[in-house]
């Protein structure tokens, strides 16, 4: 796949959008002209077999999300009916 191209080689469909490698953020192809416009990547040559990679297999910059409230409190919930199971059986 040429880096100039304009529909998918497999499939066919158009590309309609560029996005970043390294922060995930998608726009139209004239907002990249000088790199990223969000976190200023800019690809070199020795990048691009990374621009190749399916974006879930890509790394993200900065620290992962941290986890909602609820899955706290269901691995709580689950802990503790283990305690309490191996309690009474004990």
């Amino acid at each position: 796949m040429g880096r100039d191209e304009r529909a998918c080689p497999v499939c066919g469909r158009f590309f309609s959008a560029v996005r970043c490698p390294r922060c995930g953020y998608s726009g139209p192809a004239g907002k990249f002209a000088a790199g990223c416009p969000v976190c200023g990547y800019s690809m070199s040559p020795d990048d691009a077999s990374d621009a190749l990679e399916p974006a879930s297999r890509t790394r993200r910059a900065g620290p992962a999300a941290p986890l909602p409230a609820w899955v706290w409190l269901l691995a709580l919930g689950l802990l503790a009916a283990a305690v309490a199971a191996l309690w009474s059986i004990l």
